[in-house]
């Protein structure tokens, strides 16, 4: 044995996080359920933007001048960048995108949880999932750690970046 296997295996296996990632199959299930919730939240909110804007003011983090801006333009980069992942298109870039949307959202979540408002994230539109601000930082801050595992291998499987690039993600 090599020392690098499973202990008491007898084998020379080494098991790593790095070697189960290479078939580029559990990033591909990372990418393609962030892209859906990117694209399922985005398409809620845009169905509904007085709401969702309204939503937004009540987290009381943005001067009163960026709320309906704010409130037009998450939405559509959520879709934008739900559709990219779920493709496999620019994977790191769309993962770094969705993880400073992450940061921001945690940011927002946790300074309304320090106040401790009583309210709804607005995570999904008006709020289906009926989360509380905890349980919303707490998903938040998941979904950030998936969009990272991205940003840090990109290469997936079923992905249009791998066609483009000629390779496949287990290569």
């Amino acid at each position: 044995m090599d020392g690098r296997g499973i202990p008491g295996s007898g084998r020379g296996i080494a098991v790593t996080v790095s070697g189960l990632w290479k078939g580029g199959i559990p990033g591909a299930v990372l990418r393609v359920a962030l892209g859906g919730i990117l694209l399922w939240s985005g398409g809620v909110k845009l169905m509904s933007l007085p709401s969702f804007a309204l939503t937004v003011r009540a987290y009381d983090v943005l001067p009163l001048w960026l709320v309906h801006p704010f409130a037009i333009w998450l939405p559509g980069a959520e879709v934008v960048t739900g559709a990219l992942l779920l493709l496999g298109i620019w994977t790191r870039s769309s993962a770094l995108t969705v993880s400073g949307m992450f940061v921001a959202f945690a940011i927002a979540l946790g300074i309304n949880v320090a106040r401790g408002a009583d309210m709804s994230c607005g995570c999904f539109g008006l709020d289906g999932m009926a989360a509380t601000l905890p349980e919303a930082l707490v998903r938040s801050l998941l979904l950030l750690s998936a969009a990272l595992a991205l940003v840090w291998r990109p290469d997936t499987a079923c992905s249009v970046d791998a066609v483009l690039m000629g390779k496949r993600a287990d290569s």
